[in-house]
């Protein structure tokens, strides 16, 4: 398998896709994506909205590249398709059955675990005929204590393949150092497994909801996932991820309600830009962005994004838009400082 060095948490919906399907081939092959499935757009013929639809845009975004596949239980995402492959009986069986559906694709199935002591199920299916010689990936929650308890039952079972366990830090409320002690026991408890295929993730978002108190035009705040690997990574042989630049609890934004925004990384911070439309949109935001010493252009799709806007020719001006302008910037960025660059 290779040595994947960036690992972000994507929901399949369109701005994240967008953000990925941009990247540019350099950097895309130096990242192994985390998939959460979402139902698609509701149309007439699907009121639900087809899951196999994102699968479809999985392979034309991916190709033959890796990527980990999970299901989204979020129930502004989720719909019957999506609980059905959630469903533990028989082994995952409907879980089996999809990805076999599938199987042209290079998926690394997730392991859905539930918080008790009946791990049968699980074990069913890592030994499951397609999956038996497979690499696989487990997501738990950092808070969660002795998750060898949920590992080891998959790594009793695997065959050899390699095993990417998430340490999943959600959205990062608590106080980073209290955070940093609890994420520490944990990647202990997984060295302790004896399987020696573990490649540990340590995953989170710091992305606030909003960005108001930060400055009414402008603002910097901290990238806080990224502080936390650079501390833990000097003690450990851990992976980074995070979820690309989202807030998980993210406010809906609808037409007419936000107020236009261009946010950039840097190393360890976001500075961004925010002007009312009366006042210049994002066309104004991206001057002002352009103008500022610290933004330097990546060459990225999300740069000539910016650029289009400052000449006043925005592509889009939609909040969902300019999410795959920061995350298209944003996945660029971690793959260069991941690459010392």
């Amino acid at each position: 398998m290779k040595d994947f060095i960036y690992f972000p948490i994507i929901k399949t919906r369109d701005a994240e896709l967008k953000a990925m399907s941009y990247l540019d081939k350099n950097i895309f092959d130096h990242i192994l994506p985390i998939y959460e499935l979402t139902k698609s757009r509701k149309s007439k013929v699907t009121p639900d909205g087809d899951i196999h639809k994102k699968m479809v845009e999985l392979k034309r975004i991916q190709g033959d590249r890796p990527f980990i596949l999970d299901l989204c239980a979020n129930e502004k995402y989720i719909n019957p398709q999506i609980e059905t492959l959630l469903s533990p009986d028989n082994g995952y069986y409907e879980w089996v059955y999809f990805l076999n559906t599938y199987s042209y694709m290079n998926i690394i199935p997730m392991v859905h675990i539930y918080d008790d002591d009946d791990f049968q199920e699980v074990e069913s299916f890592v030994t499951s005929p397609y999956l038996k010689e497979k690499s696989l990936a487990v997501r738990i929650p950092f808070d969660v204590e002795n998750i060898d308890k949920f590992i080891t039952p998959i790594t009793d079972n695997m065959m050899g393949s390699y095993l990417y366990v998430i340490i999943d830090l959600g959205q990062m409320l608590l106080p980073l150092d209290e955070i940093e002690n609890k994420v520490i026991e944990r990647v202990n408890e997984v060295k302790k497994i004896e399987y020696k295929k573990i490649i540990t993730i340590v995953s989170g978002t710091s992305f606030p909801k909003t960005v108001g108190q930060f400055g009414e035009n402008e603002g910097c705040f901290d990238i806080l996932e990224e502080k936390l690997y650079l501390s833990l990574s000097s003690k450990f042989s851990i992976k980074y991820g995070d979820y690309a630049s989202i807030n998980i609890e993210q406010i809906e934004m609808k037409g007419g309600t936000f107020i236009p925004r261009i946010d950039v990384s840097l190393n360890d911070a976001f500075i961004y830009k925010r002007h009312r439309r009366t006042e210049g949109s994002y066309t104004l935001c991206a001057k002002k962005m352009i103008g500022d010493i610290r933004y330097i252009s990546l060459a990225t799709w999300g740069d000539s994004e910016i650029k289009s806007a400052s000449e006043g020719t925005p592509s889009g001006i939609s909040p969902s838009f300019w999410i795959a302008v920061r995350m298209n910037y944003f996945m660029t960025k971690r793959v260069n400082l991941r690459l010392g660059k």
